[in-house]
C-alpha cells in the first residue's frame, strides 16, 4: 500500500470542469451538490437495491429481499432508511439525511454546502442531504498517530482528502452563487460569498500542506503498526510455544497416520473403482497440504521458543527506531500547527 502525495489542490470552478480534464495539477475533483438523486434501483425481477451517493449498498444487504411488485410503500421507505443508516455507519459520517414530510418519497435532494433549502424543494423530495464539514485532525490526534506505541490505524490522509474536497465544493458553490445568482445579489450577500470563498481556499492550503508534511512519514505509519502487531504476536506465541507445539504435534500425527492409511489402501486394494481411487487420492493430497502447513506452524513456534527473547528484542529495537524517526517528523507537524494557529481555525 502506497500513499500518494498531494502536490496541488486547485479549487475547481463548476462551469470549467470539462476544460480541466487534461490539467495534471488537479488531483481531487469534488462531486458537486445542489441536485436530485434517485437511489432506488430495480433488477429484472423487481427486487430493490440502493445506490446512495454513488455507493453500492447491495453487499451490505445481500440477504435482504424487498420486491417492488409486492412490498408496500412503508416497507420500501423503511428499507431505504436502513440503507441510509448503514451508509452513514460504513461509508460517510459527514452527511446528514433529513427526512421530509413526504413519508414514502425515496428521492434525495443533495444540497450545496451553505445552501438554504426552500420549503418548495422539501415538498418535492423524500430526503434533504447535507454535507457537514469534515473534522480537521487535531494536534493531539496526530501526536498519538506519530508517537503511540499501540496500534493506530486511523487514516488521517483520507480525512484530509475529504476535508479538501468539501472546501472545494464550498468554493465552487459560492463562486456559482456569485456568477449565476437566482436573483441579483445584495452587497452583503456578495461579501458573504467572497468571505466564505477566501476562507475555504485558505483551509485547502492548510490541509494540502499538512498532507504533504505527513506524506514524508506515510510508509512509517504502516510499518509502525505492522511492528506493533508483530511484537504482540511474538509475545503471545513465545508464552504459549510449548503447549502449542504439543498440540500441533499430536494433530499432525493423526493427519499423517490418515495419509499413511490411505496410501496403503490405494496400493493394497485392487478392487477400488476409478472414482473411489480419485476420491482417496484427493483426500491424500488435501491431508498432505494440511500436514505441511502444520509443520510450518510447528517450526515457527520452535524457532520462537528457542530464540524468542532475541526476536522480540530485535523487533522492539525496530519499533523504537521507527518511533524515534516519527517523533522527529512530528516536530514539523507541531510547528506547522503552532505557526498557523490551526487549532483555532
Amino acid at each position: 500500500m502506497r500513499i500518494s502525495a498531494i502536490n496541488t489542490c486547485t479549487p475547481i470552478n463548476r462551469q470549467n470542469n470539462n476544460s480541466n480534464k487534461n490539467n495534471t495539477n488537479i488531483t481531487l475533483k469534488p462531486a458537486f451538490g445542489g441536485h436530485v438523486e434517485k437511489p432506488m434501483i430495480l433488477d429484472n425481477n423487481g427486487d430493490i437495491s440502493f445506490y446512495i451517493l454513488g455507493q453500492d449498498m447491495r453487499p451490505l444487504f445481500k440477504n435482504e429481499r424487498v420486491n417492488k411488485k409486492i412490498a408496500s410503500d412503508e416497507v420500501i421507505a423503511s428499507f431505504l432508511a436502513q440503507n441510509i443508516e448503514a451508509y452513514n455507519k460504513n461509508f460517510d459520517k459527514n452527511r446528514t439525511f433529513e427526512k421530509t414530510d413526504n413519508k414514502y418519497d425515496t428521492t434525495f435532494y443533495v444540497a450545496d454546502p451553505n445552501e438554504t433549502v426552500s420549503d418548495a424543494i422539501r415538498k418535492e423530495h423524500g430526503y434533504i442531504v447535507y454535507d457537514n464539514e469534515p473534522e480537521f485532525p487535531t494536534l493531539e490526534q496526530l501526536r498519538a498517530k506519530y508517537t503511540s506505541r499501540t496500534l493506530n490505524p486511523h487514516d488521517y490522509f483520507k480525512d484530509l482528502r475529504d476535508y479538501i474536497t468539501y472546501q472545494q465544493r464550498v468554493i465552487s458553490a459560492d463562486e456559482d452563487g456569485l456568477e449565476n445568482p437566482f436573483d441579483k445579489n445584495t452587497p452583503e450577500q456578495e461579501e458573504n460569498y467572497k468571505t466564505r470563498i477566501d476562507k475555504a481556499k485558505q483551509k485547502v492550503i492548510y490541509a494540502q500542506n499538512l498532507y504533504n508534511i505527513m506524506y514524508k512519514t506515510g510508509e512509517d505509519f504502516m510499518y509502525k503498526d505492522y511492528l506493533v502487531n508483530r511484537l504482540e504476536d511474538l509475545k503471545e506465541k513465545s508464552q504459549n510455544a510449548s503447549s502449542r507445539m504439543e498440540d500441533i504435534a499430536f494433530h499432525k500425527y493423526l493427519v499423517d497416520e490418515g495419509i499413511k492409511s490411505n496410501c496403503e489402501l490405494l496400493v493394497s486394494n485392487h478392487e477400488l473403482t476409478p472414482h473411489e481411487r480419485q476420491g482417496i487420492q484427493y483426500a491424500i493430497n488435501s491431508s498432505t497440504a494440511t500436514s505441511r502447513s502444520m509443520q510450518n506452524e510447528y517450526d515457527e513456534y520452535a524457532s520462537i521458543k528457542a530464540n524468542g527473547p532475541e526476536i522480540i528484542r530485535q523487533t522492539q529495537d525496530k519499533l523504537n527506531r521507527v518511533l524515534d524517526k516519527m517523533g522527529r517528523n512530528f516536530e514539523e507537524v507541531k510547528a506547522y500547527y503552532e505557526n498557523n494557529q490551526l487549532e483555532n481555525q
